[in-house]
């Protein structure tokens, strides 16, 4: 087995594990966080479950990796996620050039950002409108965070899955 196996096999496993265990944490807590009041007075729903474990997860990360709650937010999501899709691209399609040129993207942007605490800041604030902007058709941002931030990366961690393992 070589290298870029073994590094296949750890980011598609971590990579999707880190997702669905997110996911699953905010299931398996659901009947405690019911009984308990949520920020409007009333009980969790169940995307405020889920939201709410993730943003959770995600504090307790920055704090362990000692950076803000919008530095790992973007890391995660911006940084950590897609690569993790280019590596299962890559494994797919049996080729290196999506992974190498993400993860020189990377290191070229790290060597560049010149403050990337600001950078966060701006971006997750970006990222906040973003998600504000479907508060227009009905939803909120809790329901859209959920939908396009967990939901959809799921599917698509599910999508890469199949075309590996069919």
């Amino acid at each position: 087995m070589s290298f870029w196996d073994v590094l296949y096999y750890a980011f598609l496993i971590i990579g999707g594990v880190f997702l669905l265990l997110i996911t699953l944490l905010a299931f398996l807590v659901g009947r405690g966080l019911e009984r308990r009041d949520g920020p409007t007075g009333k009980a969790f729903t169940f995307h405020e479950r889920i939201f709410y474990n993730v943003v959770k997860d995600l504090k307790a990360f920055a704090r362990l990796f000692k950076v803000t709650y919008n530095e790992i937010n973007i890391i995660v999501f911006y940084f950590f996620i897609p690569f993790t899709w280019m590596i299962l691209v890559d494994y797919i399609l049996d080729f290196h050039y999506l992974k190498i040129a993400f993860g020189v993207f990377c290191t070229a942007f790290y060597m560049l950002c010149r403050d990337f605490r600001s950078f966060s800041d701006r971006l997750y604030r970006k990222s906040v409108d973003f998600l504000n902007f479907f508060n227009r058709f009905g939803s909120s941002y809790i329901i859209s965070s959920v939908w396009i931030c967990i939901f959809i990366p799921v599917l698509i961690y599910g999508g890469h899955l199949y075309l590996i393992f069919k």
